[in-house]
């Protein structure tokens, strides 16, 4: 399905196309009278699970309940950072949640990105958010069970998208979204809808780069007092970013998680090799 001239256009793609692989959100030439694409332009950047391409911005959704996966936040964060997305984290359902839980999140993320606060049952924050979609190809990423449908359905009613419920035994949701397609706002704004995100891993990153795409270590990293420094192990009167762990200018737990992704990473390596 192609969308242009305010039209969807039944098409498929030529044979080279389809063997090299052709993705939603993919800006194409194509036929209009033989319905065929021609060409594809060339992508801002792609992901791989779930298939999409041109994404410039992300919203990572997250919830009081279900508990917080802040590993696989970290790891959204990373893939955003290392192919030119820009994050905001979205906290959902805060008409159920305590001031702490509030001050926890802007602990470990307000020198990261972006956050709001919404509610898709009150519609707190639900028009600032839409106000981040213009001018985006927007995805939401985050666990089951966190609102990502239900504030899709606010902002996009015509979507009418099954909303998950939230399991009593574990805590956990069912992912109610099964394919990829992308709604077109009346203002213009990109809305894809996929059935990935829930669970995540860092993919073609090394480990050693990991330390790139984390922003609040940007300011400290060049005073380590060596270039190659990985900000673990290193004693931290030779690392600055751990000195800046410990003076809490960098969050703790957000560095613990850093430390863990980064052996996760190491060892994956180290494998190819053995």
């Amino acid at each position: 399905m192609v969308f242009a001239k305010d039209k969807n256009y039944t098409v498929v793609g030529r044979k080279k196309l389809r063997e090299d692989g052709l993705y939603v959100g993919d800006f194409v030439d194509f036929d209009e009278n033989e319905k065929v694409i021609n060409a594809v332009y060339s992508r801002k950047n792609i992901l791989i699970r779930p298939p999409l391409s041109n994404v410039t911005q992300m919203i990572i959704v997250v919830a009081k309940k279900p508990q917080p996966d802040f590993y696989l936040v970290d790891k959204l964060l990373i893939k955003c950072f290392s192919l030119g997305i820009n994050p905001i984290l979205c906290v959902n359902k805060v008409d159920l949640v305590e001031e702490y839980f509030k001050n926890e999140i802007l602990a470990q993320y307000k020198n990261v990105c972006k956050i709001i606060f919404t509610s898709a049952k009150t519609q707190e924050g639900i028009e600032e958010l839409k106000g981040y979609l213009v001018g985006n190809l927007t995805v939401f990423a985050g666990q089951s069970a966190v609102g990502k449908s239900s504030i899709t359905n606010i902002i996009f009613p015509e979507a009418n998208k099954e909303t998950g419920e939230l399991s009593i035994k574990n805590q956990r949701g069912k992912n109610c979204t099964r394919h990829n397609e992308i709604y077109i706002l009346p203002n213009g704004a990109m809305l894809a809808d996929t059935a990935g995100f829930s669970a995540f891993d860092v993919d073609n990153i090394d480990a050693k780069q990991l330390c790139d795409f984390y922003p609040e270590f940007s300011k400290y990293a060049n005073k380590c007092a060596y270039s190659t420094c990985i900000h673990i192990g290193e004693k931290e009167e030779l690392c600055a970013i751990k000195k800046a762990v410990k003076d809490t200018t960098i969050n703790k737990e957000r560095y613990n998680r850093y430390c863990e992704i980064y052996k996760q990473q190491k060892l994956k390596e180290d494998k190819k090799y053995d």
